[in-house]
């Protein structure tokens, strides 16, 4: 089943939140990663595979090339 992501530009990232950096993700997440910035989806949700939603849900915000939060639904 799939779910859908939302990831967000954000300037500030709270100490107590859990940050993973690209590096740390799952090769599914980081394969699928970069189409979510995708300037064209980034607002958007995206339906993404079990595997991506897993390398994803364990971080509030990934370092990509800014900070992302990121919404699970």
């Amino acid at each position: 089943m799939s779910q859908n992501v939302t990831l967000e530009p954000v300037d500030d990232v709270s100490e107590d939140s859990t940050v993973c950096h690209y590096d740390e993700l799952s090769e599914a997440a980081k394969e699928q990663f970069p189409i979510l910035t995708d300037d064209g989806r980034r607002n958007d949700h995206v339906d993404v595979d079990d595997d991506t939603i897993d390398g994803l849900r364990r971080c509030d915000f990934v370092k990509y090339t800014d900070y992302y939060a990121i919404s699970v639904n």
